[in-house]
């Protein structure tokens, strides 16, 4: 395993993704190690802007598989409008990789990764917040 970059403080980070089981999955992997804090999750596109706007995390990690959404695209513009500094990785399929949304986001993680690939790639988001 490669060493990770230190930040001067662990990256915030909000989760959205339409499965309860799977976001909550999310969230615990997330925490452990303590190198992130997750400090928002929600289910909803509109409800997950909220959150964003509330909690003013530096990362946000989202499954384009939203309802009411068009892929995942709107919730990306919708967040760099609004929260312009938050720094945002897609977990999809491998389908997704080159498209248009792969593109606007700041890292992409393949939906079958392994635990440290998604840890791995939320931190990886963060390096230009330690600059």
């Amino acid at each position: 395993m490669q060493p990770v970059p230190s930040v001067s403080r662990s990256p915030r980070v909000v989760v959205i993704d339409a499965d309860d089981r799977v976001r909550e999955s999310l969230v615990g992997l997330l925490c452990i190690g303590d190198r992130l804090v997750v400090v928002g999750d929600a289910g909803q596109p509109a409800a997950g802007l909220d959150v964003v706007l509330a909690t003013k995390p530096d990362i946000l990690v989202i499954d384009p598989r939203l309802p009411e959404l068009d892929g995942g695209l709107s919730l990306i513009e919708g967040v760099r409008s609004a929260a312009p500094r938050v720094r945002i990785v897609v977990m999809g399929a491998a389908s997704l990789e080159g498209s248009e949304l792969q593109l606007a986001a700041d890292g992409f993680v393949r939906k079958t990764f392994r635990p440290n690939d998604l840890v791995a790639a939320v931190v990886a988001a963060a390096i230009p917040l330690a600059g």
